[in-house]
């Protein structure tokens, strides 16, 4: 699924996209250059960025690329420094880095370690990069979260990218009410199951197993996520803020129905 583009509606607004060299961060980084963003790509693969920059140039867009691990203060520092001088300040960010949910190990195998690298990506650097962008943003400017559907339905053996993820919705709402007063809007977009590279390298009857739960009857696209970022970074959302927006095919929905149906028929229900 592609949803359209709307030509123009960043024209000259500087974005930055952290994790914008792969699956959902490529798509929000795609569609904001087709809507005419000046776009830094961010990423911590060497050479990534610099790949995805110089295909955009090429395409005629205005694109640099800023390869740094989102986890690092003076890193997100001397990122957010890069663009400045660049493109002379921030208008929309986007933090989407995140540790990947791949891996996924039961709670008594998962290490201290690998708890702290995930809130150290997926939590702290939604923090420092927000931190960091937000000092220099004007009002009308934007930050945009990209959180999960496992921020409020739990994954077997994702328990720290889940609590991350949980960490993330709390973080846009209370950020939300800081930025406020400077005009400056903090929201969240929580995908559900999205086609990645991990999806397309299943076998078709894996893939159309996977989608079987989903109200709607398929997985999303990272272009439908990214017309949703693209929309709350906009001014036609300008009164909307502290808010999470679920792309999610209805999965969440179905399950608090599924809880409201049990809950109305416990025995005994609404009498002594």
């Amino acid at each position: 699924m592609n949803p359209p583009v709307v030509p123009g509606r960043f024209a000259g607004k500087r974005v930055l996209v952290t994790g914008g060299t792969r699956n959902i961060g490529l798509s929000i980084v795609t569609r904001f250059a087709e809507e005419g963003a000046r776009l830094a790509v961010n990423g911590i693969v060497p050479g990534e960025a610099d790949a995805v920059a110089g295909r955009l140039t090429g395409e005629g867009h205005e694109a640099l690329a800023v390869e740094a691990d989102v986890s690092d203060a003076s890193a997100v520092t001397g990122m957010v420094d890069r663009i400045v001088d660049a493109f002379g300040g921030i208008d929309v960010l986007v933090n989407n880095a995140a540790l990947p949910m791949a891996g996924r190990v039961p709670f008594f195998e998962l290490t201290i370690e690998d708890w702290d690298r995930s809130f150290a990506v997926n939590a702290r650097g939604v923090f420092l990069c927000s931190r960091a962008a937000a000092r220099g943003m004007l009002a009308g400017s934007s930050i945009v979260n990209i959180s999960s559907i496992g921020a409020s339905k739990a994954h077997r053996n994702a328990l720290a990218y889940d609590a991350t993820k949980g960490a993330v919705e709390a973080f846009t709402r209370a950020a939300a009410l800081e930025l406020a007063p400077y005009g400056i809007r903090v929201n969240a977009v929580a995908p559900g199951a999205i086609s990645n590279d991990r999806y397309q390298g299943l076998p078709g009857d894996v893939q159309r197993t996977e989608a079987i739960p989903i109200p709607l009857g398929r997985v999303g696209t990272g272009a439908e996520v990214a017309a949703a970022v693209a929309y709350l970074a906009s001014a036609e959302a300008a009164y909307v803020t502290g808010q999470v927006l679920t792309i999610d095919g209805g999965l969440i929905a179905q399950a608090r129905q599924a809880s409201a149906e049990i809950d109305t028929a416990s025995p005994g229900k609404g009498s002594r």
